[in-house]
């Protein structure tokens, strides 16, 4: 399953978004999280946006839905930003949802 990471944050807070970042960065995520895409553009009225997706092991999904949190706290200090999560599934897993 995927969890999709939504992030708004006001242009004059990019270099302190930015530095939180990539010190985030430094620390890898455990294994049983793949990294997708990170995907940036203007968000207009929101400011920035930023769209982060990844993709969690089933058997470990709590303990990584956790470890995502985790790394959005330091950015809860930076004046606007905002940040909300949902958890997605990929068609091959919704269709047989469906009972078709």
């Amino acid at each position: 399953m995927f969890v999709v990471a939504t992030a708004t944050y006001p242009p004059d807070k990019a270099a302190e978004v930015t530095k939180k970042f990539l010190k985030g960065a430094e620390k890898p995520l455990p294994s049983f999280i793949k990294p997708g895409h990170i995907l940036t553009a203007p968000g207009g009225e929101l400011g920035i946006k930023v769209l982060a997706i990844y993709d969690i092991d089933d058997a470990k999904f709590k303990e990584g839905v956790k470890e995502l949190a985790k790394r959005y706290v330091p950015f809860y200090d930076v004046e606007g930003f905002r940040y909300s999560s949902e958890v997605m599934m990929s068609t091959t897993e919704a269709i047989p949802l469906l009972g078709t």
